[in-house]
């Protein structure tokens, strides 16, 4: 089974203060990947625009098995999969020593950039192979009911994507800044994105605990949720 993959070595500022990679790095691994494979087919980033067309993460969810250390060569290995609707479906995996250490699984919605309405999969054809998706069940997060203000987080240059709206990518690094990380790890994390935080906006960050996990909501200045999370953590 050939799986679309690219080579690649932690890099050293990839890492955070346990010396291990942060959530977002590892997130941004392997949606080059995705994102490279699309590329070599035809449809960069800008030549979606050229077709009115984009792509949005709406779900995603990430299992880190063990921990990733600067300098370690890695494998991101990604795989369109079989998609209905509005959801094109996308799996993930991060291969050390032919090991898997990291399975991800992603829902993204389609866009037309002038109308801003959802293109549906039977009207876009991807023109890649499908596979069998990942056994890693992407539901909708159940939000405890107590949920508390842990504080505010404004969005500013470093967090933009070319559409001046914060990267998919980045959202782990905020949960982190609110989450007890010394000597710990990330090891399991689902975000359901609801709606885009842009440039300026400040988000109110929402936390809250059940069942040995962490839940996060961000909310925009304008009161529509920005993002869910659910987190677990592990010690190093």
């Amino acid at each position: 089974m050939e799986y679309y993959s690219k080579n690649l070595t932690v890099d050293g500022h990839d890492v955070d203060f346990n010396g291990v990679a942060r959530t977002s790095a590892l997130m941004r691994y392997i949606q080059t990947a995705a994102q490279d494979q699309l590329t070599d087919n035809g449809m960069s980033y800008d030549q979606l625009k050229e077709k009115k067309r984009a792509f949005i993460l709406s779900r995603i969810k990430m299992e880190i098995g063990d921990a990733v250390k600067e300098y370690e060569p890695l494998t991101a290995v990604t795989f369109p999969c079989e998609s209905r609707g509005y959801s094109f479906l996308r799996c993930y995996k991060l291969m050390r020593d032919g090991k898997t250490i990291g399975r991800a699984v992603s829902i993204w919605a389609m866009i037309d950039t002038d109308t801003r309405a959802l293109v549906k999969v039977n009207d876009f054809d991807l023109q890649l192979k499908t596979y069998e998706p990942l056994d890693l069940a992407l539901t909708r997060i159940a939000m405890p009911s107590e949920m508390r203000e842990v504080g505010k987080y404004t969005v500013s240059y470093g967090m933009l994507d070319r559409n001046r709206h914060m990267n998919n990518t980045r959202y782990p690094d905020i949960y982190s800044t609110f989450l007890p990380m010394d000597n710990k790890r990330v090891a399991e994390i689902t975000i359901n994105y609801s709606n885009e935080a842009p440039e300026g906006d400040t988000l109110t960050v929402y936390r809250g605990e059940a069942n040995g996990y962490y839940y996060f909501r961000t909310v925009r200045s304008d009161g529509k949720t920005n993002s869910e999370a659910e987190i677990r953590l592990t010690e190093m």
